[in-house]
């Protein structure tokens, strides 16, 4: 990991992404970029695209002030952490996020775009900066982290990974390894059945020494758990081992909404408290 990208507008709840984001630059010794985007308003007349223009630069002013200054604060707070030291820097863009999130992991190497998640509403894709996380999830080829800004301090001692013993697990969970390892951190796999049976459990066999084979001498648990639902089941098991950080493999488009049905995302963000690893399989990239 070398290069982090946090999209900010300010809010409290920013605020609780910037810190997971600069964490875990300090622990990965990776740079990390602040942006913050601004749009230009939709205009049918010469006189209102002049306002829109005046409107435009007041508004690029203001906010390359805060994010100068937020740049600043960040810098000043995480430097002391880091011995081989810490470098931030800020991108103010009149652009759409999707378009520029997009563009910076595709071209300017970011390999982890860290956002905050309002923890309002029933929808897990809603975002503090509207409703872009499907759309972003949609773009971009790196991992996406949605912090709620009731998480937890950013400090992470135990990560729980939701397989499907997909084919793409294997190189997820090399992720989840490295984000683990900065932090000291367990990892526990877990995969959920609605009823157990000889043909689960044989496959569970599989894939258990499938990944210790893979993974020799890492802090790694396996545990299928048996619910009606599949979504339940993962937030029982999170809630229960006290986990700080949820990681799902996104396998196709609209994986987060089928996924993430109303009723889950509701208790997913109960009390908003858990931040969310999303990664993209070689086949969405």
């Amino acid at each position: 990991m070398k290069k982090i990208l946090c999209p900010t507008d300010f809010s409290h709840t920013a605020m609780k992404a910037v810190d997971y984001a600069a964490e875990i630059a300090i622990r990965a010794g990776a740079h990390l970029s602040l942006l913050h985007v601004v749009h230009l308003p939709i205009v049918d007349t010469s006189e209102t695209a002049l306002v829109a223009s005046e409107l435009l630069g007041e508004q690029m002013r203001d906010a390359e002030g805060r994010l100068k200054e937020l740049c600043m604060q960040t810098s000043e707070k995480y430097s002391s952490k880091s011995s081989a030291g810490f470098t931030c820097d800020y991108i103010l863009r009149e652009a759409l996020l999707t378009d520029i999130t997009e563009h910076l992991t595709k071209n300017e190497g970011y390999d982890l775009i860290v956002l905050g998640t309002t923890g309002v509403g029933n929808a897990l894709e809603e975002l503090l900066i509207g409703s872009n996380a499907e759309a972003i999830l949609e773009q971009v080829n790196c991992p996406v982290l949605a912090v709620p800004a009731a998480a937890e301090a950013p400090v992470l001692n135990k990560v729980v990974y939701a397989s499907d013993y997909a084919e793409g697990d294997k190189e997820a969970l090399q992720y989840v390894f490295e984000i683990a390892k900065l932090f000291n951190a367990t990892v526990d796999v877990v995969h959920v059945v609605k009823e157990a049976t000889t043909e689960s459990a044989q496959k569970a066999e599989t894939f258990w020494s499938q990944m210790q084979q893979a993974f020799p001498g890492y802090p790694l648990q396996f545990k299928e758990v048996t619910n009606k639902s599949r979504q339940q089941g993962l937030i029982d098991y999170y809630e229960a081992n006290h986990a700080s950080l949820l990681a799902i493999l996104r396998r196709e488009k609209g994986f987060l909404r089928e996924l993430f049905s109303q009723s889950l995302a509701e208790r997913m963000t109960y009390k908003a408290t858990v931040p969310l690893l999303v990664l993209q399989s070689k086949k969405n990239k």
